[in-house]
């Protein structure tokens, strides 16, 4: 229960809202809607899926005063054409994790909810966040009271302000994390605690999140993107993340995925799937010199594919993976078979 009191305080829940989430049950998503409710005395609506075509009526329905989405929901929802239940709800204010910041301001103008970033996970509950009408779009908040964080580099040294790194968490108190998963000894992977071996961890023990993320000097966090979803082009680390928040800016683009493929070179090319929006027809060519205003050159896409629909979990998180093994096919795109450069070139 403290899990819902930590996210219900910094929401301003009160017993007179009403949530709603369109995740199912077995995502934390959806737990912690219901935590948040049960601890301020709320209405609790639990959708049965998520539709970006009904979603506001579904909202207006539940007469939901606040939203539980994915980021990647927004860019859906804003691709779908204007409709008069675009504000005919009560819904003022949501949590959206990892919300492509320049989607921030169009979301609000046209729904009229502002919308709340934050950085969490099922084994840590929310660390890093901030308050509606303190949020700064492109930015997931500040530490939360309580809560410890570095950000570190391969070698799990601290680096300075400003350098993209790994980041590490650590609670102030016993009960904040999850000590592990039911019939497994320890957690794997990203997970792992630090310098901990025995089951039941102290409660100032760090834990790797497996994310790489940005602090700014006065303290506000950027993230950066998944580890295992950084993509290695000529030397370069490159964000999925960031190449994905460019492309969804394009007027006719509804979403993207960025991933890495094969390289004729070394290493890998950036590749992306692209959906268009209803109605729009997508120029490859002028979706690459859209990226060549907001991204460096080495980030670029070479490929691209134009997909009707992006493979999803049942919790609507992109499967990378069936993409990467799908890779480029005789339909991709390819920037340099059009004789476009390898790299765009630079200016003069």
């Amino acid at each position: 229960m403290w899990w819902g009191r930590n996210v219900s305080d910094f929401l301003r829940l009160n017993a007179d809202d009403v949530l709603h989430t369109c995740l199912p049950l077995f995502h934390t998503n959806a737990l912690n809607t219901l935590a948040h409710a049960m601890t301020v005395g709320a209405a609790c609506v639990i959708d049965e899926r998520f539709s970006g075509t009904r979603y506001w009526e579904r909202v207006a329905e539940a007469d939901a005063t606040a939203v539980f989405l994915l980021g990647a929901m927004v860019p859906m929802l804003l691709a779908r054409p204007a409709r008069p239940h675009d504000r005919a709800h009560r819904a003022w204010r949501g949590l959206s994790p990892a919300t492509p910041g320049p989607a921030w301001h169009p979301f609000r103008e046209r729904f009229g909810v502002t919308l709340v970033d934050g950085f969490g996970s099922t084994e840590t509950n929310l660390v890093i966040g901030s308050t509606p009408g303190e949020q700064r779009p492109g930015r997931i908040g500040t530490l939360r009271d309580g809560f410890s964080a570095r950000v570190v580099d391969e070698g799990l040294d601290p680096v300075p302000d400003g350098t993209p790194g790994e980041l590490l968490v650590r609670s102030h108190r016993q009960f904040a994390f999850s000590t592990g998963y039911l019939g497994e000894r320890d957690y794997s992977g990203e997970s792992d605690r630090l310098g901990e071996s025995e089951q039941q961890p102290p409660p100032d023990s760090w834990r790797r999140t497996g994310d790489r993320v940005i602090r700014d000097p006065d303290g506000w966090f950027r993230f950066v993107d998944r580890l295992k979803d950084v993509i290695r082009r000529r030397g370069e680390n490159i964000s999925s993340y960031e190449v994905e928040s460019a492309i969804r800016t394009h007027p006719s683009v509804a979403d993207a995925a960025a991933f890495p493929v094969a390289s004729d070179l070394a290493e890998d090319e950036v590749m992306v799937a692209v959906v268009p929006c209803p109605g729009h027809a997508l120029d490859p060519g002028d979706l690459v010199r859209h990226c060549e205003r907001d991204l460096p050159a080495f980030a670029v896409p070479r490929y691209i594919d134009t997909v009707p629909e992006l493979p999803l979990t049942e919790t609507g998180k992109i499967r990378k993976a069936v993409l990467r093994e799908r890779g480029v096919t005789a339909t991709t795109w390819d920037r340099c078979a059009v004789g476009m450069p390898p790299e765009p070139e630079p200016e003069p």
